[in-house]
């Protein structure tokens, strides 16, 4: 499962359009900042820098999490555990499906929220 949908819609009244335009506002906000956070990691999975790839992949851990990316959270938590216990190489092995991962749930997310 790319997306925990019940999490999603927990954070909102569905039935509210202010909440759904909240959400849409909170989703393309969502969608800017993952933008930036797969670029810093790309750079970030080629430098092997340890407590900016750790750092990196807490913040992306977080979003996932709060937003019920559950495909996403389930490769970053262990990305980040190879990483906190300096399995480096691992966690960038790791790492290397997170943009893949992102991409797939990035049209899942548009898909839903375009409209």
């Amino acid at each position: 499962m790319l997306i925990d949908w019940l999490r999603i819609e927990s954070l909102v009244d569905m039935n509210d359009p202010e909440d759904r335009a909240w959400l849409k506002e909170m989703i393309t906000s969502l969608l800017e900042n993952m933008a930036t956070r797969i670029e810093n990691l790309s750079r970030l999975l080629v430098s092997k820098e340890p407590k900016d790839l750790q750092a990196e992949l807490h913040q992306i851990k977080g979003v996932a999490a709060n937003f019920g990316l559950a495909a996403l959270s389930e490769v970053v938590v262990k990305a980040e555990a190879f990483a906190k216990t300096g399995e480096i190489d691992a966690s960038v092995e790791e790492g290397k499906k997170i943009a893949a991962i992102w991409e797939s749930t990035r049209q899942e997310l548009e898909k839903k929220f375009s409209t």
